[in-house]
């Protein structure tokens, strides 16, 4: 499977069969912490893993409600079902740095965060950072600011 959000196949790379396993890969993959829970916690928009009695269940949490529930024999088979349904989301792979603000506003903070670290928005690829305008403020768009966190990282140990 090509993993579509980063330049890591995903298929070239064993699939993880521990939960401790699985947590190392999803960091070197640059996941966002809180977009996953491997332990049962139950976060607000998370994937989330547990063993319960019956075995383990991977499921999607959201207001406290587990969506997609999915029930397997063994910790592998769970590892695998979280590391598919993670990596197939575009969002996990960023970290917000800037706004959301209105668009001038956004638009100066996210200068100014690449301007700490040196860099302009030029020096980044199209893959390494993204915007939107968030629709449900009243008024005017809100503008918000997205970076690859292998590139936040990557930024960071450059300084």
């Amino acid at each position: 499977m090509r993993d579509r959000w980063d330049d890591v196949d995903v298929s070239d790379l064993p699939i993880p069969r521990t939960r401790e396993d699985l947590a190392a890969r999803l960091d070197a993959l640059g996941v966002h912490g809180g977009s996953f829970h491997l332990f049962g916690a139950r976060g607000d928009d998370a994937f989330v893993m547990d063993q319960r009695p019956d075995g383990w269940v991977v499921f999607y949490s959201e207001r406290g409600h587990e969506h997609d529930l999915a029930r397997y024999d063994n910790e592998a088979d769970a590892c695998a079902d979280l590391l598919t349904r993670v990596t197939g989301e575009e969002h996990v792979f960023f970290e917000l740095v800037a706004g959301p603000a209105p668009e001038a506003e956004a638009d100066a903070a996210f200068d100014a965060w690449l301007g700490r670290r040196g860099i302009y928005r030029r020096d980044l690829g199209p893959g390494e950072w993204k915007f939107d305008d968030v629709p449900w403020v009243a008024g005017p768009y809100w503008r918000r600011y997205f970076v690859r966190i292998t590139t936040i990282r990557r930024l960071g140990e450059a300084r």
